[in-house]
């Protein structure tokens, strides 16, 4: 089934402050063999808002995560979603090659990218995804709620946050099939700045120490959730790592919520 993807005719064109320092890559584009780095694995129940991704197109197929935000709308990175035709959406499993019969199945009706995503800096790198019809609501399956309004202004720094996805624990490691997720803290802003450039690290960018490489999301992982072990709330989306790879011990990338409620509310309908 085709699905309509809405674009922006016209990309905002980014201006440079500083040099990045370091290139960034696409997660679903670092080395096919690896993914989440030093994760735990999931328990059922434990990520009810997390989903998987199977993604085609006429160029090739890819996977990504996804958080349910609500029964009929997934969040996820714009760039798991760019040049796609046809995406399937899985909520409420743990592994991947073994699907549970609570699973639940969908496919996307709509998918929308933010209108000024820049494919090569990945600014503003948040797509939304309507199902093709609502997702029956179980503590399998479940949304998780956004980042609050009162937190708008709030960088984050140092709080304790949690990334999920399906992917390696290394990158020359084994690829498991079930979920996991990892433990991380927010980074400064300045701190990631520092490596990356303020083209690439604006003010719609959080980033997560990655404790030198041991702890840090992978390819696979992009566009999943990263929420905060405090509230619940999820304040990021998997976005980008270091071109030179998952274990570098650069700051791990992603798109920060608070930064797009008003877009996501304004394209979902949702009170936000």
């Amino acid at each position: 089934m085709k699905i309509t993807i809405l674009l922006s005719a016209l990309l905002v064109v980014a201006s440079a402050s500083s040099v990045a320092r370091s290139p960034i890559a696409k997660l679903k584009d670092i080395k096919p063999e690896s993914r989440i780095v030093g994760g735990s694995l999931a328990e059922a129940g434990q990520f009810p808002y997390q989903v998987w991704l199977s993604i085609s197109s006429s160029y090739g197929g890819w996977d990504c995560g996804g958080s349910i935000i609500d029964a009929e709308w997934i969040l996820t990175a714009a760039h798991c979603t760019y040049g796609a035709s046809e995406i399937v959406v899985i909520a409420g499993s743990l592994n991947i090659e073994q699907l549970e019969d609570t699973v639940q199945t969908r496919t996307a009706s709509q998918v929308i990218i933010h209108p000024q995503y820049e494919l090569t800096t990945l600014k503003n790198d948040i797509s939304l995804i309507r199902l093709s019809s609502p997702l029956q609501l179980t503590y399998k399956v479940w949304p998780v709620p956004l980042v609050d309004r009162s937190e708008v202004n709030d960088s984050f720094e140092g709080e304790h946050v949690i990334a999920s996805g399906w992917g390696r624990t290394s990158d020359a490691g084994p690829a498991p099939s079930q979920l996991r997720y990892v433990d991380m803290y927010v980074e400064s802003q300045a701190a990631c700045i520092g490596y990356y450039g303020s083209v690439t690290v604006t003010d719609g960018v959080i980033c997560t120490y990655t404790e030198y490489g041991t702890k840090s999301t992978c390819q696979g992982d992009s566009g999943g959730p990263l929420v905060s072990k405090a509230t619940g709330h999820l304040i990021g989306c998997t976005s980008f790592v270091s071109s030179t790879g998952c274990q570098s011990g650069a700051p791990d990338g992603f798109t920060r919520i608070t930064y797009y409620l008003d877009w996501i509310q304004q394209t979902t309908g949702l009170v936000v």
